[in-house]
């Protein structure tokens, strides 16, 4: 049976599709999301590459970053939450 997406995934999908990073990072971050695939793992590795600085970056791409580092840690967090409760009770 297919699993449909979460708003959480939905709303982190449309996220990815803004940061500032390369465009091979984007796609294969994004073709993981629609599939089903978000784990903590990939959350992590998304943090990490917006939290390394850019030479010459401008500095209200700076600050975009660290805007995007706010939404994607509390996309996250819902997604946990989300995630946490719909698997609550099944074993």
């Amino acid at each position: 049976m297919a699993r449909s997406q979460t708003q959480e995934e939905r709303q982190l999908l449309k996220l990815v599709g803004k940061l500032p990073v390369t465009l091979e990072e984007k796609t294969a971050w994004l073709e993981q999301i629609q599939r089903g695939e978000m784990n903590d793992e990939l959350a992590e590795i998304m943090r990490e590459r917006l939290s390394v600085p850019v030479e010459n970056e401008a500095t209200h791409i700076s600050n975009n970053r660290s805007r995007y580092m706010a939404e994607l840690s509390s996309l996250v967090k819902r997604w946990r939450f989300s995630n946490q409760a719909r698997n609550f009770g099944k074993k």
